[in-house]
């Protein structure tokens, strides 16, 4: 399972977590609780035996319904596309293989500790009717995050699965042969006391950091199992206090009716091991069995130095004995014959061997490759792919570097060579509409500009590859052209002289000149009602073709301005009596004029104060966009002026101030 895989649709994958004899180990997000999990995928090769499909499925069941603090729960089972899986809790830390190697020596009642927790998944499991049948360091995980650390024991009833596959019916050889029990190994079905023997390997190996026996071969390791006696573990560590070396021996007695006869009395033997009171406790010695007589040199069928002489009776009484003492040793021999044959059987039946990189090989190529490993070829699906020449191999399933039994089939993904694209005519797109589409399908895509009135900014103006071709898109680099807005240089108008001007032949000149015109009046005692007072820009500067001319034009004298100075006092009292109460205030107001499409808008401004009247003119405009304009009000303390805007003839503004 790759990277990013959904199995069930819910459990992400995020990378592997190990490989094991019967399923692969993923580390998996939840995403509906979103926690991280292990999912337990059955391997690729045992996935069409049904008799383990429906074991893996029934154990994993059976094991759910555990529940202990030792053992790891049994989160959810399923099928993903033919897979079955199951679902564990994580544990966060180390197996305990690897914390023996990282911690030893461990102190002794660490050790005790350790194991009575495994002593109690493993009675937990028992009550339940379920065997482990694989226990062994690597299937118990440390959580060294707990103080003191928290062992889990996993991998219940996946070797019980594995057991009913044709190869390995008598149960012998499922678990690591390091930990196996002398009955498994004769071919009798495991049991609890195989288990119990599996948890003195285990002590044994927390105790000295290795296991008892070794040897070149799987053969050679089953064979000391069953007839060499466990090593003096006090020759080893004089320190053990003799109570926990003799849980050592009786767990792994050859005779199982010498063992611990559950696992409850073997974690109720380990809670006193290391008590004072059992100091001087003896060494427990198992009794031995002899399964085989001892192979002795036999006297000869006949005497060579005398071999015309009669048969006596003695003679015929030693060939006798002679001849069932042959008939013995072949009794003692071809036993231990068949248990080797089926021991080599299984052991080759059982070996391991990895996928290799067939990646881009053809498939004469990776026939051969996978032949080298003793490996064959299965299914062969074709697809096309971008990156691989047709009828070269895109990918294997399972993956490379994945472990499976010799002569399982791996199947293989062939490339049809790379996909072809029918290209569309793009031509009067809009770019925006098409980018993600083109980039999806591995276009390189470049852009090219062209400037132009014609088209909106954006449209596909040209393209380097024609409609119709058919390409492969992967890299396949794309020219397309592009509309953009064509580059004028503003037109520039020198500003006219208008002194002199009235208002009607301002307006002629700012049309003429393409020009918007700005219109203010006020008051002057030395310019004519209706001629120009000022302008900017002023004369003989220059502007942009459609930017602003502003005009100040006159309203002739200010009626409400008094000069006489020969009144008399009372008149000239009166009159500042007046003056005062005649007073303003200057009041503004900013207001925005809205713009209408569809070329200049020409406005007209009227607004009512205490010099101005609703009815007359106020300021005159044209617009060619939305534009602020500031309103001055001459106000009396009290007074309310306001004003209108019209645009085109229509009203579009209006409203009121306060003095």
């Amino acid at each position: 399972m790759e990277k990013g895989y959904l199995v069930g649709g819910r459990y992400e994958i995020l990378g592997t977590l190990g490989e094991g004899g019967m399923a692969n180990v993923y580390l998996a997000n939840d995403t509906l609780l979103n926690r991280k999990v292990a999912v337990k995928a059955l391997r690729f090769d045992l996935q069409d035996d049904e008799s383990v499909k429906r074991r893996f499925g029934r154990e994993a069941k059976a094991t759910s319904g555990l529940s202990n603090p030792n053992i790891v729960n049994v989160l959810d089972v399923g099928n993903d596309d033919g897979v079955q899986y199951i679902v564990i809790e994580y544990v966060d830390g180390p197996n305990l293989k690897k914390y023996i190697r990282t911690h030893f020596p461990i102190p002794y009642h660490e050790v005790v500790d350790i194991m009575k927790q495994i002593c109690m998944a493993v009675a937990d499991a028992h009550e339940h009717g379920i065997i482990h049948r694989d226990l062994k360091p690597e299937n118990i995980l440390v959580d060294e995050a707990k103080d003191p650390i928290q062992v889990k024991v996993s991998d219940f009833g996946i070797a019980l699965a594995l057991s009913e596959r044709s190869i390995t019916r008598t149960n012998s050889l499922l678990g690591s042969v390091h930990y196996m029990s002398p009955e498994q190994i004769k071919g009798r079905s495991a049991t609890v006391l195989s288990d119990i023997y599996a948890l003195g390997i285990i002590l044994f190996e927390l105790l000295t950091k290795h296991v008892p026996f070794t040897g070149d071969t799987a053969v050679t390791v089953a064979l000391k199992h069953s007839k060499e006696e466990m090593p003096d573990l006090r020759k080893i560590d004089p320190n053990i206090p003799q109570p926990l070396e003799n849980a050592v021996l009786k767990a792994t007695a050859k005779d199982p009716d010498q063992r611990y006869q559950s696992v409850r009395e073997m974690c109720d033997d380990l809670n006193t091991c290391l008590m004072p009171e059992r100091a001087k406790e003896p060494k427990f010695i198992p009794t031995p069995i002899n399964n085989l007589e001892e192979t002795r040199v036999m006297e000869p069928l006949n005497d060579t130095s005398d071999d015309d002489a009669p048969t006596t009776p003695k003679h015929a009484a030693k060939r006798k004995i002679s001849k069932k003492r042959k008939i013995l040793l072949w009794a003692s021999i071809v036993p231990l014959a068949l248990v080797l044959f089926l021991i080599a059987m299984v052991i080759k039946s059982n070996q391991e061997t990895t996928v290799p990189d067939l990646y881009n090989l053809t498939v004469k190529q990776a026939n051969v490759m996978l032949k080298s490993s003793n490996l064959q070829v299965g299914d062969v699906t074709k697809e096309n792919d971008d990156d691989v020449d047709a009828g070269h191999v895109i990918k294997s399933i399972p993956a490379k570097g994945l472990k499976l039994k010799n002569s399982a089939k791996v199947n293989l993904v062939v490339s049809l060579g790379a996909t072809y694209y029918k290209m569309p005519k793009l031509i009067g797109k809009q770019y925006e509409d098409v980018s993600d589409n083109l980039k999806k399908r591995g276009f390189k895509v470049k852009l090219a500009y062209k400037a132009t009135n014609e088209y909106q900014v954006g449209t596909i103006l040209s393209q380097s590859i024609p409609s119709g071709r058919k390409v492969v898109t992967k890299n396949k680099s794309l020219t397309l052209t592009l509309a953009k807005v064509k580059n004028v240089k503003p037109k520039m108008v020198k500003v006219r002289d208008l002194d002199g001007y009235n208002l009607k032949s301002i307006q002629d000149y700012a049309s003429e000149a393409g020009l918007t015109l700005d219109v203010s009046e006020q008051y002057s005692d030395n310019i004519e009602e209706g001629l120009l007072i000022s302008q900017s820009p002023t004369a003989n500067s220059t502007i942009n073709k459609g930017g602003t001319l502003s005009v100040v034009i006159s309203k002739g004298k200010d009626p409400d301005k008094t000069t006489t100075s020969d009144k008399d006092s009372e008149n000239s009292s009166s009159n500042n009596s007046s003056d005062s109460s005649s007073s303003t205030n200057a009041v503004t107001k900013d207001i925005t004029i809205p713009y209408d499409s569809g070329g200049n808008n020409n406005i007209t401004i009227y607004i009512s104060d205490a010099t101005h009247s609703i009815s007359t003119v106020y300021k005159t405009m044209t617009i060619t966009a939305d534009t602020p304009v500031t309103l001055s009000f001459n106000l009396k303390d009290g007074q309310t002026g306001s004003y209108i805007v019209e645009r085109d003839n229509k009203t579009v503004l209006g409203g009121s101030v306060n003095g």
